[in-house]
């Protein structure tokens, strides 16, 4: 989605949770996103989200608003993902 909707003004971030920073440095030399990875062993983020699973997204608008937050990923559920971002991003 970072590359289909970057224009339009997405930022994708991601953060990763795990204890041992060394296991995701791993993943992530090996995978390449084309994304900013943010670390946070303490959960600190995950806290103020009040994140429920993994993996969680929250689509966050141009005024930092949490908009839509999503639990899970189903390949199915694509479309009204790719619907509230593109609502979002429509957005001033």
């Amino acid at each position: 989605m970072q590359d289909s909707y970057e224009r339009q003004g997405l930022t994708v971030v991601a953060v990763n949770l795990d204890h041992y920073r060394e296991d995701a440095e791993r993943f992530l030399a090996k995978f390449h996103p084309k994304f900013d990875v943010r670390f946070d062993p303490q959960g600190e983020v995950a806290a103020r989200f009040k994140i429920q699973g993994m993996p969680t997204s929250v689509i966050i608008d141009r005024h930092g608003v949490p908009r839509f937050t999503h639990i899970g990923f189903r390949p199915v559920d694509q479309a009204a993902f790719e619907d509230q971002l593109r609502q979002i991003l429509a957005e001033q």
